[in-house]
């Protein structure tokens, strides 16, 4: 069977645009799965900072989270300021060992967005939260490990992540 030079150009055309729209599709593709498992901590790092001396029973004590947000992206604030938005969450696992006294967010900045009508409230580059707890009096040991998630979603300028969930564990050396 012989082939015009039109097949021949369309067949060639077609053969180095399906590669390109492969890799086209592979980039896009390698952005969405940012937003889940091992990749989704690229964005976001977190890293639990207990208490630098050991804590005596009944006592309060601080963990902070030292968060580290990646360039061009943010995460939203605890309070992001519009309904349709995921803010940031700390929740530890629940243990007699201790009681959360309170938990504090960093002031954040208020910035508008290709994706958002309004101004919304967001975290970028390096933040911490604190959090207080009290370690109950009737506890024995030498450490206790402390273990949260932290729920987050993160954003560029042009729009938002699913929201995502890094775990933490905080080692608290304890006193008697």
């Amino acid at each position: 069977m012989k082939k015009s030079k039109a097949t021949v150009l369309f067949i060639s055309l077609i053969s180095f645009i399906i590669p390109s729209s492969a890799a086209i599709a592979g980039t896009r593709f390698s952005s969405i799965t940012r937003q889940s498992g091992s990749d989704q901590q690229q964005i976001v790092k977190i890293k639990a900072i207990p208490p630098e001396k050991p804590v005596s029973p009944g006592n309060l004590f601080e963990i902070k989270l030292e968060l580290t947000i990646a360039p061009g992206f943010h995460i939203n604030s605890n309070r992001p300021g519009d309904e349709m938005l995921v803010g940031t969450a700390v929740e530890l696992k629940k243990d007699p060992a201790y009681e959360i006294k309170e938990i504090i967010f960093p002031e954040a900045k208020k910035k508008k967005f290709k994706f958002s009508d309004k101004p919304v409230s967001v975290y970028e580059g390096q933040v911490t939260i604190k959090i207080r707890l009290e370690l109950a009096e009737d506890i024995c040991g030498t450490s206790l490990e402390i273990e949260g998630k932290l729920r987050y979603q993160a954003c560029d300028e042009n729009a938002c992540l699913r929201p995502a969930t890094l775990p933490f564990t905080a080692n608290i050396r304890m006193s008697s």
